[in-house]
């Protein structure tokens, strides 16, 4: 009886040791991620600097977890790291493998951009070339330094005079000077503003009333119609000079006779211009000469003075005509 009982109390023992194996064995399965029953495939890929990448960190394509980094190696050529994959990828010619940081915190994973769709897809080669890639601490460490570079180059300096010539602006426009502070400050300037606005104003409300000549333009449909009329018009003269139309038209168009004549006319007035000019002729010694001038001016009151003479002795003759016309 004793020995039944041992044996039964044996046999607990070993069958709860065997499912406490088996429940690790699972557990190790799932917490590395390793699957027993799909197909894998292993590539290499080779880098100059995986940036701290470790065994088991993830590697993704297309935002995909395609599978994990199995063992990274230091060969005189680069790094090598091996790489099992668990679902397939397609590479294309211009792929791009590199080692991106999961955050600011920490941690690392291989990224695998498998190429554009445009671009001829390629077997998979025996080993992969990985890029490098910039990493967030660095290029944050950089951008602060180029910052400080920068401030120490003259921004500061600049800023700093900036900020005084905003002040004294400030400082100006507070004591009530230039035309910006007198309207900040001057209660006489700023009612005479006002009161132009105030002018602006009512004038706009007498042209949307129509009011004014320029009111009449903008909404009297008659003053409307006679300007347009006007503007017609005048393209159609436009139009008509253009086609050399006309005498301003001949003179524009470039007509050869027309110039001619206009020139030949031109030089005639110039001659006559030079001839008085020189006292040649009656009217140049007219306005040359000073004793034929006097001469000129007596002859006309003369003239003028037996005019007036006839209009006076004009009614004895007609009457003494009346009077032997009779006989």
């Amino acid at each position: 009886m004793k020995f039944k009982k041992q044996v039964f109390i044996e046999s607990m023992v070993g069958l709860f040791s065997f499912a406490v194996i088996a429940a690790l064995f699972l557990l190790t399965v799932v917490l590395s991620r390793d699957s027993l029953f799909h197909r894998s495939q292993s590539v290499v890929v080779v880098f100059q600097d995986v940036m701290g990448l470790r065994v088991g960190d993830m590697v993704s394509a297309r935002g995909v977890t395609v599978g994990k980094v199995k063992a990274i190696e230091l060969q005189a050529k680069g790094v090598h790291v091996h790489v099992l994959l668990d679902k397939p990828i397609h590479l294309r010619e211009d792929y791009h493998i590199s080692v991106m940081p999961t955050s600011v915190l920490g941690g690392r994973f291989l990224n695998i951009d498998e190429g554009t769709l445009d671009r001829e897809p390629i077997p998979m080669p025996a080993l992969l070339a990985g890029s490098s890639s910039e990493d967030l601490i660095d290029a944050a460490t950089q951008t602060v330094v180029e910052i400080r570079d920068a401030l120490n180059g003259g921004i500061l300096e600049d800023l700093s005079a900036s900020m005084e010539q905003i002040r004294s602006l400030a400082t100006r426009l507070g004591e009530g000077e230039g035309l910006i502070g007198r309207l900040l400050t001057d209660d006489a300037l700023y009612g005479d503003i006002a009161q132009i606005l105030g002018n602006v104003r009512q004038v706009s409300d007498e042209l949307a009333r129509g009011e004014g000549t320029l009111g009449k333009l903008l909404t009297d449909e008659a003053v409307y119609e006679d300007v347009q009329a006007v503007a017609a018009n005048l393209r159609q003269a436009t139009d008509s000079v253009a086609r050399g139309e006309g005498l301003l038209g001949r003179l524009l168009s470039g007509d050869d006779a027309m110039g001619e004549d206009l020139a030949g006319t031109l030089t005639a007035f110039r001659t006559i211009s030079e001839t008085i000019a020189r006292g040649e002729g009656t009217l140049g010694r007219l306005l040359t000469d000073e004793e034929l001038y006097v001469e000129f001016e007596a002859l006309v009151r003369e003239g003028r003075a037996a005019v007036e003479d006839f209009r006076e002795t004009s009614p004895i003759t007609t009457f003494t005509s009346i009077f032997f016309g009779v006989f």
